[in-house]
């Protein structure tokens, strides 16, 4: 991480860096795919034990994020403040997994809700007074997850428990998907029912709108998520952010519930993913970036 700032601070014009932050304890509690370090409870193999509470505040495994993981970001990052532009996305898939998984023990539990909401809000406190001028955005999912109005206002009261909006400069999302980016609509529910299906910002690859979801395509769920959250924490006008790493060609996955290293756009358990076919690499990283490069559409 040092190697990295003093490189951008040495630039005649210091470079924007952007740094993911992502390391709670019993991180990726639903899907379990990119599990962390640090946990509330280990198992004896040293993995994490997700159904255990008998720390059912997650107390040995925040003491850790923080002093381990948190403090010592901010320590680096107090060292570059003022002088390097800095953007932090907090915690993937770690809020938007207490909004809409609470039915699975490995979410809904006492330990790893104190872990997430308690790791959160320390991480966002921690790195704002480290580096006052670093823009700081929570991951908000996607459209494809927290798109439906239910769910998105479940997010909303998730956010407004942390009491942190006055730090952040707002939201990041579609972190390492493969959501549509899209168009934007004329209103709210323009495609809603089948409606306006020649319209451009129609287009929906996922078959969201069908399920009455409007946020089919990324913008649809940036102008909205933005404006729930302005109705639902006074004062607060959050920014959005969309990563577009991997959702350059619309249509890629036979199955949008296939999110893993998808094949056009990596090694997982999908007719889409890399690796799944026999001419194809289980080592499959490099293959993966140059494919991302091949298909990027630069603007």
């Amino acid at each position: 991480m040092e190697g990295i700032l003093e490189d951008a601070a040495s630039k005649p014009v210091p470079e924007l860096v952007v740094f993911i932050v992502y390391d709670l304890p019993n991180r990726d509690c639903h899907a379990k795919a990119s599990n962390g370090e640090l946990c509330c409870s280990y198992k004896a193999d040293g993995r994490c034990d997700y159904t255990d509470v008998s720390d059912s505040q997650c107390r040995a495994g925040l003491r850790q994020y923080k002093e381990e993981y948190i403090d010592k970001i901010a320590e680096v990052l107090r060292q570059f403040s003022g002088r390097v532009p800095v953007v932090l996305v907090i915690e993937p898939d770690s809020l938007p997994n207490l909004s809409t998984n609470q039915a699975d023990p490995r979410c809904g539990n006492d330990a790893t809700k104190s872990a997430y909401q308690r790791g959160v809000s320390y991480a966002v406190k921690a790195l704002a007074a480290a580096d006052p001028y670093a823009a700081i955005y929570l991951d908000a999912g996607h459209g494809g997850w927290l798109g439906w109005k239910d769910n998105m206002q479940d997010f909303v009261r998730t956010i407004r428990g942390l009491g942190v909006s006055d730090l952040i400069r707002g939201f990041a999302s579609n972190v390492a998907g493969y959501q549509y980016v899209g168009e934007v609509c004329p209103t709210y529910d323009f495609c809603l029912n089948n409606a306006h299906p020649e319209h451009p910002c129609c287009n929906d690859p996922c078959g969201l709108t069908s399920e009455w979801n409007p946020s089919h395509n990324e913008l649809q769920y940036a102008l909205h998520l933005r404006k729930a959250m302005s109705e639902g924490i006074r004062g607060f006008q959050p920014h959005m952010i969309i990563d577009t790493g991997r959702n350059g060609v619309a249509g890629m996955r036979s199955d949008c519930a296939n999110w893993c290293n998808i094949r056009g756009a990596g090694d997982c358990a999908s007719v889409d993913s890399i690796g799944s076919r026999p001419d194809e690499p289980r080592q499959w990283f490099d293959y993966q970036i140059k494919e991302l490069a091949a298909n990027a559409k630069l603007h």
